[in-house]
């Protein structure tokens, strides 16, 4: 009888021992799994335009931020953090957690925040590159009222008003900034310049005959130049282009050689994994270049960019950045 219920007890205890150890493994193959292959996304995305509302980075952002919560099957949120050129965006996404849940749009400025050491880091660490949305040139439009329909006619008129006229720009050593510096050196002309938080509430102001001229993406000044709130009277591109064909160029007229574009980008805090930014760079890059987004920006003048590895933008993004750090050498070391 004693052995009966030794037996019992044994058969019982072997069972138990057999069950708890079947249920560590079975967890153990579950966090592993886990660690090794996190869903991706689970929650809603932010992506941060480093620029106030309806500059070209806000303009360009939020119709690929639609498709691309269709895509991803989570929101997709546009955050405008504008200010200081840029940095306070930036500053907000390097510090956010490498998951890929915050994200960056960023424009040529944020390379330019980087060579004039206008932040306190180098930019190649801190981001991981995704992707490229657009290229476009600029726009130099200038309020209606100004007496002035090409830009032969402004240089002269720009030429007998010296410091007088007026330029908004997205703030210090931003694009717009040194693009209008560099105009004004091979035009011998003298303009004011008038900071802003961002090319939204400059170009506000420029509407509201607040200042005289600027600098505005394609994407942006286009819906203005139509309706005649604007008057546009050059591209900055080397080349005409298709959505403006009867509007010269800088370099054709008044500025031989000039050229200024911009590119918008998709950033990441660094350290995100792999798999991640190969998702987003593959996302993105279909968007852009799907029939309805494509034909968008190609109306306002802007070139979608073509599909290319996470590894092949990278490459692209650091020889840009070698390319600008060179410019701003070459700048200071001008008497």
């Amino acid at each position: 009888m004693r052995d009966v219920s030794l037996r019992r007890w044994w058969t019982a205890g072997t069972a138990l021992v057999l069950c708890i150890a079947g249920a560590a493994h079975a967890q153990s193959k579950v966090a592993g799994a886990s660690a090794n292959t996190v869903p991706y996304p689970v929650k809603a995305v932010r992506v941060i335009v480093s620029s106030a509302p309806g500059g070209g980075q806000d303009m360009t952002a939020r119709p690929v931020a639609q498709k691309l919560s269709e895509s991803l099957g989570v929101a997709v949120v546009v955050d405008n953090r504008g200010g200081a050129s840029g940095m306070i965006g930036m500053d907000i996404a390097r510090q956010a957690p490498p998951d890929g849940y915050t994200l960056l749009v960023g424009g040529t400025t944020v390379i330019l925040m980087g060579v004039t050491r206008q932040v306190p880091y180098d930019i190649r660490q801190v981001f991981d590159p995704i992707v490229q949305m657009t290229a476009q040139p600029y726009l130099m439009v200038v309020h209606p009222s100004q007496p002035v329909a090409t830009a032969k006619e402004f240089v002269a008129y720009a030429k007998a008003r010296p410091g007088v006229l007026t330029y908004g720009t997205s703030g210090a050593s931003s694009l717009h900034h040194l693009g209008m510096a560099s105009f004004s050196d091979i035009t011998g002309i003298a303009l004011l310049h008038v900071p802003y938080k961002g090319s939204g509430p400059a170009l506000v102001d420029l509407l509201a005959g607040q200042i005289n001229l600027m600098f505005t993406s394609t994407t942006s000044g286009a819906a203005h130049t139509r309706s005649g709130r604007l008057r546009a009277i050059a591209l900055t591109s080397r080349q005409r282009s298709a959505a403006y064909p009867d509007l010269p160029t800088l370099s054709e007229t008044v500025a031989p050689g000039y050229e200024l574009g911009n590119n918008y980008s998709l950033f990441a805090p660094r350290g995100t994994p792999q798999a991640i930014l190969k998702r987003l760079n593959q996302e993105v890059a279909t968007i852009v270049n799907a029939g309805e987004i494509r034909n968008k920006f190609a109306a306002d003048g802007a070139e979608p960019a073509a599909p290319a590895s996470v590894e092949a933008f990278k490459r692209r993004y650091l020889r840009e950045v070698d390319k600008w750090e060179r410019v701003i050498k070459d700048r200071k070391q001008k008497p």
